[in-house]
């Protein structure tokens, strides 16, 4: 009968380090003391490759410049005058849009630098909303009728009050006032 054979077992990293000539991972021996970095001659070393780049990005500098100007040369005047056309559009476009502000601006006494809208239709929207926030707005209804309120509510002044015309016009609203304590004697 054959013998039962063991099962191959896997190297730890133990073993492929023994095996590679390199030093155990459990090995005592201390790594090999390393040279003292010469920190002079490094930052020379650096600055030199600084100095190399430099100099080959002002190269290529010159290279996309060349190439920028090569283009252009190879456009027909046919492709200039369209670019120079559409450049001619949207400055046409950009004084319209700022004339078309600063009418809607000065008619409806607004700063223009308030305005951003480009068309006809969305700078009334716009002058609308900045009319509506800046006009004050009554407070918020309680839930009390305040038609009854504000007619009571009527204000006078000494001067009003003084003048006999005046008063006997508003007499019933003038004592309707001094009951509700409004107007003190």
């Amino acid at each position: 009968m054959a013998e039962p054979q063991e099962p191959a077992s896997t190297p730890t990293p133990l073993d492929i380090n023994q095996q590679q000539g390199q030093p155990a991972t459990g090995d005592p021996t201390p790594p090999a003391a390393t040279e003292p970095t010469d920190w002079q001659a490094e930052a020379e070393k650096w600055k030199a490759l600084s100095r190399k780049n430099e100099t080959q990005a002002k190269a290529n500098v010159d290279a996309a410049k060349q190439w920028n100007d090569f283009q252009e040369s190879q456009k027909s005047e046919t492709d200039k005058l369209k670019e120079h056309n559409a450049q001619l559009e949207a400055q046409l476009k950009e004084a319209q849009t700022t004339v078309l502000r600063s009418q809607y601006a000065a008619k409806n006494n607004i700063p223009v630098t308030l305005l951003t809208a480009d068309t006809e239709d969305a700078l009334e929207a716009q002058v609308k909303a900045l009319l509506a926030f800046k006009t004050p707005q009554p407070p918020a209804s309680s839930g009390i009728d305040t038609g009854a309120a504000a007619r009571q509510s009527t204000t006078f002044t000494r001067q009003q009050i003084s003048d006999p015309t005046f008063y006997h016009k508003h007499r019933d609203e003038i004592l309707k006032a001094q009951q509700a304590g409004r107007i003190l004697a």
